[in-house]
């Protein structure tokens, strides 16, 4: 760990140099010293050796340490990993366009050995590290992680446990139970099965992914479904497919490891764009309301319907929004992690790319000096990220070409307006001050809320002339003015409130010497009074514009308690994936309510045929068999749709009991009745077993 434990916390570059920090002349190259060769070597030789003995996942942390080494700019090691994290997301991205072609598909070997190479060379060419003064072990892991982050880590650790909760102390089919609701994340589930069984993504395997992906769907933007899959396949060792419920728990852990990556994304890009208005334990007191702010309000609200794809490509739209903000040192290093976080943006959730672009072009404008000096690294970059990004909105034109699909409706959950628009307003009138406004990098955070806030009022604009009303899209947009307006708030509190409120104590220690206990307690105080007042205010507002007040109406509350669930129709589904025939019929599930709103205590139950299909793998060839089962059928309906699908043989599930099975008997007794296999569903003490049932 030495190169990260030589970091050092960032500082508040408000000159007009910031992100040019420039190499010494004439030092030329200069050879690699042994602990980047041992590295190096490190890269190319364990990958195959970690495969041999299943510790793949090692591999993993292995790629990501070195990436976070090669950066050179001034950053603790908490900044590193998040911006490495960023980078390796996008170069994923990247390389599985090159992964649908060769013969060794996702497998952790082959990723980690092409990912290793251009790190490798890097490696090589940057040369050593200038020495460091030799330091106490101790000293060493103190800088490694400086006051400043553990004032970030403390609240993104509670959010992290936060989200992750309800859905670790569950089992298998409990999970399930979570999120059967969630209609959008049955179709997640396939894309990031059908990924791992193919190989790569799906549109570049379409022929191979139709049986288990719905047409159209095989385009869809799989940024996510990707880099969850490549994890996946680094835990299991590039094993196959494992056991359909256990993968689609899997699915639904790493699901909500994405929300609480979002999280942890949007504290981390406060906490950078402050810059000294948030240094030391002063940053608890924005991290933790806007960690309450997210886990409790709003990330569980996108949680709860399914997307998967937006929330994955938000977090990374808030690490790429922090570096335009406030730029790492280096020019080449803050190009690069531009570009990648772009490219991953683009394969995850595309509808960001004008906010992207936006975002973008603030910087590159107000660092444009620098931009003519490295013209070459920013026109190269430009168009490697270009055609990279292009591809997702290329691939899914067909489905998704024309500016008429902004006003299809969808069912979302409105975000909360009595929190939000205080919170933009407020950054918009400290960003406008002549002290911000002053200030390069706010001046980007200006640009940046200003186009935001304009895409949404566009978007509202024309939904409102062509359907009438606000949509599913509209609400799209205002999820990524959430995200913008956290992070600029933040990066307008220096010039909201003035240098003298950050300043700390008003006698600094003398140089080495070591404050007091009472010192330290007495400028703790009101940080923890302030982080606790704030979280309070939040956390008393974290309901819906509508509904119960504070905490007792969050969807925050709701997540932890599993409100929502059906446990029952979950293990329903799981005892009908086990029934397996030997004859070869397709299941099709008539068991429990029929129509939405149904009074039954799992009215979901007109969704068991979509998430039946995800776990016996064949969605995208049984689609039509979900949608003919959503409604209440008779038994003519049933010998009818039996007879029009002579090819393809079913058998009904239906509940014990249902007058399903007096209908169907009285037609076969009259010979009406074609091949027709029924099994009944027997509920005994909770528990739910399956019975064939003889018709004739």
């Amino acid at each position: 760990m030495t190169a990260l434990a030589g970091s050092v916390d960032i500082p508040d570059r408000t000159n007009p140099g910031a992100g040019t920090e420039r190499h010494r002349p004439g030092t030329g190259f200069e050879r690699p010293n042994a602990a980047q060769l041992r590295l190096a070597a490190a890269l190319l030789v364990l990958p195959p050796l970690f495969h041999l003995v299943s510790a793949d996942l090692l591999t993993f942390a292995l790629i990501w340490y070195a990436a976070a080494t090669l950066i050179r700019s001034r950053a603790t090691a908490f900044d590193r990993l998040m911006v490495s994290g960023g980078v390796l997301i996008g170069w994923t991205c990247a390389l599985s366009l090159l992964a649908g072609y060769w013969p060794w598909g996702l497998h952790p070997v082959a990723l980690a050995e092409a990912t290793a190479v251009p790190l490798t060379a890097v490696l090589l060419l940057q040369g050593p590290r200038p020495a460091g003064r030799a330091q106490r072990p101790w000293v060493r892991l103190r800088r490694l992680v400086p006051t400043r982050d553990l004032a970030l880590l403390l609240p993104a650790a509670a959010a992290v446990a936060f989200t992750m909760y309800p859905v670790v102390i569950r089992n298998a089919t409990e999970r399930l139970g979570l999120i059967i609701s969630f209609e959008d994340l049955a179709r997640h589930a396939a894309l990031y099965d059908t990924i791992l069984r193919v190989g790569g993504l799906t549109s570049l395997h379409k022929s191979e992914a139709a049986v288990s992906v719905t047409t159209g769907l095989d385009t869809y933007p799989q940024g996510s479904h990707l880099t969850l899959a490549v994890i996946t396949d680094f835990l299991r060792g590039g094993t196959t497919q494992g056991p359909a419920l256990a993968q689609m728990s899997l699915f639904i852990l790493l699901s909500a490891l994405t929300a609480a990556g979002l999280a942890v994304a949007v504290l981390w890009a406060v906490q950078r764009v402050a810059g000294r208005a948030l240094r030391g334990w002063r940053g608890l007191a924005l991290a933790l309301p806007t960690a309450v702010y997210l886990v409790v309000a709003e990330v569980p609200q996108l949680q709860a319907r399914g997307f998967l794809s937006e929330i994955f490509a938000l977090g990374l739209f808030a690490l790429l929004l922090a570096l335009a903000i406030r730029p790492l040192s280096r020019f080449h290093e803050q190009v690069v992690a531009l570009g990648a976080l772009t490219v991953g943006i683009s394969f995850g959730h595309y509808l960001l790319l004008p906010a992207v672009g936006a975002v973008v072009l603030a910087w590159a404008v107000m660092h444009r000096r620098n931009c003519f000096r490295h013209w070459p690294t920013v026109l190269a970059t430009a168009a490697v990220t270009g055609l990279l990004a292009l591809f997702p909105p290329y691939s899914n034109a067909k489905s998704a070409g024309s500016a008429d699909v902004l006003t299809l409706p969808g069912s979302i959950s409105p975000v909360g307006r009595h929190l939000l628009l205080p919170l933009v307003v407020a950054a918009f009138l400290a960003l406008l001050t002549r002290s911000a406004r002053a200030n390069r990098s706010r001046r980007v955070a200006l640009a940046s809320l200003a186009a935001v806030s304009l895409l949404c009022y566009g978007v509202m604009e024309y939904q409102l002339r062509t359907a009438g009303t606000t949509s599913y899209f509209y609400e799209k947009m205002i999820h990524q003015l959430m995200v913008v307006g956290v992070i600029c708030f933040s990066a307008a509190l220096l010039p909201a409130f003035g240098r003298r409120v950050f300043a700390g104590p008003g006698t600094a220690p003398a140089p080495g010497a070591r404050r007091s206990v009472r010192s330290r307690f007495r400028s703790g105080v009101p940080v923890v009074a302030v982080a606790g007042c704030l979280a309070f205010a939040v956390l008393s507002n974290a309901q819906p514009d509508s509904g119960k007040a504070g905490w007792e109406g969050s969807p925050g509350r709701f997540q932890l308690n599993g409100a929502g669930a059906h446990f029952k129709l979950a293990q329903r589904i799981a005892v009908l994936n086990t029934d397996h025939p030997q004859d070869g019929r397709l299941p099709v599930s008539l068991a429990g309510a029929r129509a939405w709103g149904e009074a039954s205590p799992d009215w979901s139950g007109v969704e068991d045929n979509l998430w039946l299909s995800v776990l016996n793998r064949n969605q995208g060839s049984t689609w039509e068999l979900w949608a003919w089962a959503i409604g209440h059928r008779s038994a003519q309906e049933m010998a009818d749709f039996a007879a029009s699908r002579p090819s393809t043989p079913l058998r009904f599930y239906v509940d014990e009991g249902s007058p399903l099975i007096a209908d169907l008997k009285a037609l076969a007794a009259a010979g009406r009745l074609p091949d027709l296999a029924v099994s009944a569903l027997h509920y005994e003490n909770g528990d739910v077993s399956i019975r064939p049932v003889a018709l004739r």
